[in-house]
């Protein structure tokens, strides 16, 4: 499946708009609202069928759809799951009615032409920016909110994202995660830290405090928020630009990338908001999806791996620390700079990792690991 997002342009009609965001953050809370008061008296947990028979029977929204209705209330059954597998540490919450953020239209209750959507419950047209064309049948349509208060159509089709050509020569390479370069690599090359958040932290602060003087409630406190969040949206904006290209320049150049599985909420604890700046996990899932369209490999190392204190010749410094830049083995007396030889360890890991797990590995890999210079 594919996702195309497109602009809605405001008109008269956007206030309706507003208005099931807020019906829709009233079937949300409600159902939450059921779930809690059944546990606390009986201990079990409602289904998502049972909940759907309780709207249908009960409550009939005027303005939502019934596909999106149930499509909230499967939202909310998913959150419970997430939390009874541990994978999620928290319940759901309630939800004011300016934080809910869209609905979802599945097989009905609109009508799309062109670059209208109607909806249907409503009689009311929606004009947006139809940048390009969307291909394939559409499965699912959801109008989104931002920050901004502004709206954008999401349609996703059934069309499989088309993959990129690319010459395929075996070419490999470890990458060392780091704070001041940002990533740097086993052939020598390296990427600073382009700091987006850093270059606007003063403007940041100067909006944040001039959002805190204002009234609450007022236009104009509403006005100072919606500057403050157009700013951290540029931000944003000028993060993912770069790290989507240095995605693809990446996936142009190498077949293979060997990274480290980092603990991205430890390393946030130690270094703050260095590390919210870096978004080394929002480029790691740029990366692995761009890697898909290019048919390139991305294997990671385990967290564990003493790659910056392994000298090549065996040698292991458990002492040293983060402050060191640079080591000399006492065994072989190479000086060995942390970054550039923990990519070379992380390629080396790599390679036998992959090479021992998967004997379909090309034989250019297997030729590339034979002259690199770093085994």
């Amino acid at each position: 499946m594919i996702t195309y997002k497109y602009k809605l342009y405001k008109t008269e009609n956007t206030k309706y708009l507003d208005k099931m965001l807020r019906e829709a953050s009233f079937v949300w809370n409600h159902a939450l609202s059921l779930q809690k008061r059944y546990y606390s008296l009986y201990g079990g947990y409602i289904s998502v069928n049972q909940m759907q028979k309780h709207f249908s029977a009960r409550l009939k929204p005027k303005l939502l759809h019934s596909q999106s209705v149930q499509e909230i209330l499967q939202r909310l059954d998913t959150s419970y799951q997430r939390f009874f597998k541990k994978i999620s540490t928290r319940t759901p919450k309630f939800k004011r009615a300016k934080d809910f953020a869209s609905f979802v239209f599945k097989q009905g209750g609109y009508t799309l032409n062109g670059n209208v959507l109607t909806i249907n419950k409503l009689n009311k047209r929606y004009k947006f920016s139809k940048s390009r064309d969307y291909e394939g049948k559409i499965k699912r349509i959801a109008v989104k909110r931002s920050k901004l208060n502004e709206y954008y159509v999401i349609i996703t089709t059934d069309n499989n994202p088309n993959t990129y050509e690319k010459t395929h020569n075996g070419a490999s390479v470890g990458i060392d995660w780091g704070l001041k370069t940002y990533l740097t690599m086993s052939d020598g090359a390296s990427f600073n830290n382009p700091q987006f958040l850093k270059e606007d932290l003063t403007k940041l602060r100067q909006k944040s405090r001039l959002l805190s003087k204002t009234k609450k409630k007022s236009n104009n406190r509403e006005k100072r928020r919606l500057e403050l969040c157009r700013l951290h949206e540029s931000i944003q904006n000028k993060r993912n630009d770069y790290q989507w290209k240095l995605a693809h320049e990446l996936c142009r150049k190498y077949d293979y990338i060997f990274i480290e599985d980092l603990s991205l909420t430890g390393m946030t604890k130690l270094w703050g908001r260095k590390m919210n700046d870096l978004a080394h996990a929002s480029f790691i899932s740029k990366l692995q999806y761009v890697a898909t369209k290019y048919g390139v490999k991305v294997h990671k190392i385990n967290r564990w791996f003493a790659s910056s204190k392994t000298c090549e010749c065996g040698y292991i410094n458990k002492s040293l620390t983060l402050s060191d830049r640079e080591w000399k083995c006492p065994e072989c007396e190479l000086i060995n700079d942390r970054d550039g030889l923990a990519a070379n360890n992380i390629l080396r890991k790599g390679i036998s990792e992959l090479w021992s797990g998967d004997k379909t590995v090309s034989a250019a890999l297997h030729a590339c690991t034979r002259e690199s210079p770093c085994l």
